[in-house]
């Protein structure tokens, strides 16, 4: 793993850094890395994103450890040529060492190692100047937005998902993203969720997150979209749905429906841009992997 840098900051902090080694977490360390990352504002549906990197063959979970303390965390999880850094947090009295950096260069360091050409993360508005620091660009915010989209008829038509739908799914996956979520998809048993038809043919789903807040929606067009939007978000409670503001139709939805922002995040990569064509998203699983 790369040295930190330390940055300007209090004596402290400068210990701090100087004693923080980053490596991945170990086991009986996940209690501690929720409670970090917890305490950095990410709340309580952490713990499952935590989870997922963690228990998965294509996912890392980093810790950043003085003194045998968990003072800071980021997890990865690889798609190949594209991998996505996301829970990085430093614990408040940890800060200004440099630690955020040297949390980012390692994940980017482990995604690369797994064959990564281009690495993405959702940033805070605290995190952005860190990863501007690292080379990363700008994509386009995406915005979590909460609330009821009532009842009322579907304008296309809608049935369960069904395990056969897994190649078109994947495919409709891959044409929203510009990426190969295999992992994510696969980890997606029983698959559950709410298709769209036309002539047959499936022009897009709506699976819940499994994971935390949000639902993960794409769609040919934006009729599809914003009906499977209304699918997911018909029950009495409040749902969550995180829409990258580059889809308008998406947007303007919610905002008929009276759902209130949450919060959001601007999507960073490094390297190649992928054919990410938020047009097409009309729902995101979480600000970690989109």
């Amino acid at each position: 793993m790369p040295a930190i840098r330390r940055t300007r900051g209090t004596e402290s902090s400068r210990a701090a850094s100087a004693a923080a080694a980053i490596r991945p977490a170990r086991e009986g360390e996940i209690a501690a890395v929720v409670d970090v990352l917890a305490r950095c504002g990410f709340g309580p549906t952490v713990a499952p994103l935590v989870e997922f990197p963690r228990s998965g063959e294509h996912g890392e979970v980093l810790v950043a450890a003085a003194d045998g303390t968990i003072v800071g965390a980021a997890c990865c999880e690889s798609f190949g040529e594209t991998g996505w850094i996301g829970a990085l947090g430093v614990a408040p009295g940890a800060r200004k060492a440099g630690l955020g950096t040297g949390l980012t260069q390692a994940a980017t360091d482990w995604l690369r190692g797994r064959g990564a050409r281009t690495v993405l993360l959702f940033a805070t508005d605290m995190g952005r100047p860190v990863y501007e620091r690292l080379g990363f660009v700008a994509e386009g915010f995406a915005t979590a937005w909460r609330g009821s989209a009532g009842s009322g008829p579907a304008p296309v038509a809608l049935r369960t998902l069904r395990e056969e739908d897994r190649p078109a799914l994947a495919a409709a996956d891959a044409a929203a993203t510009g990426e190969s979520r295999d992992a994510v998809l696969a980890a997606l048993s029983p698959l559950a969720g709410v298709a769209a038809e036309r002539d047959g043919e499936l022009a897009g789903w709506a699976v819940a997150s499994p994971w935390g807040m949000g639902v993960s929606i794409a769609a040919d067009d934006p009729e599809v979209g914003v009906a499977l939007m209304a699918a997911a978000a018909r029950s009495p409670g409040s749902t969550v749905l995180i829409v990258p503001d580059g889809n308008e139709p998406g947007l303007d939805a919610v905002r008929r429906w009276g759902f209130q922002r949450a919060n959001g995040g601007e999507r960073m990569r490094l390297g190649p841009a992928v054919a990410w064509r938020p047009e097409r998203q009309f729902g995101l699983f979480n600000l970690f992997w989109g």
